[in-house]
């Protein structure tokens, strides 16, 4: 970034998470990559700094990838057997490697939309999954949960 008249930095240009979530960029400036490995974010922004660890997708990318890289290909393959009828090992020779090269090639930026997500919906001085945001004690005030494995059921306080 260059720098303004006044010798400080400019704000970053504002962009659309999603886009730079599909070009696995960073979400926040749209510019340090996002990806260390395949699928290992990074822990901060080359470009901003801004701070990965308190973000976790988990498997939520994952799931909606099989799903739709799934329907693409079953309903291809349905398609393909009412219309010419090929043998089930030539449907099969076929419909596999679809299925894996669709999994692995939307994978990173279906990942990268996901933390773009994530992003523009956590609060700004963190609370994500990760970074033990929130009240202590609880969340807001209320009471948490009570499990039977916890033994019995503490008594209620009165106000």
């Amino acid at each position: 970034m260059t720098e303004g008249p006044t010798g400080q930095s400019p704000e970053p240009a504002r962009i659309d998470p999603i886009r730079a979530g599909l070009l696995c960029r960073c979400p926040n400036c749209g510019q340090g990559p996002l990806y260390a490995g395949f699928l290992r974010v990074v822990d901060r922004c080359e470009a901003c700094g801004f701070d990965y660890s308190r973000l976790n997708t988990g498997d939520g990318a994952a799931i909606f990838i099989m799903q739709i890289a799934g329907g693409i290909v079953v309903f291809g393959a349905l398609y393909a057997m009412i219309a010419w009828n090929p043998p089930i090992w030539l449907l099969l020779l076929i419909t596999l490697p679809l299925v894996a090269g669709l999994s692995i090639g939307l994978m990173r930026p279906g990942k990268g939309v996901m933390i773009a997500l994530q992003m523009r919906s956590s609060p700004p001085g963190g609370g994500g999954p990760r970074s033990g945001g929130g009240v202590a004690g609880g969340t807001l005030g209320q009471t948490p949960l009570h499990h039977a494995s916890h033994g019995p059921r503490p008594p209620m306080e009165e106000e």
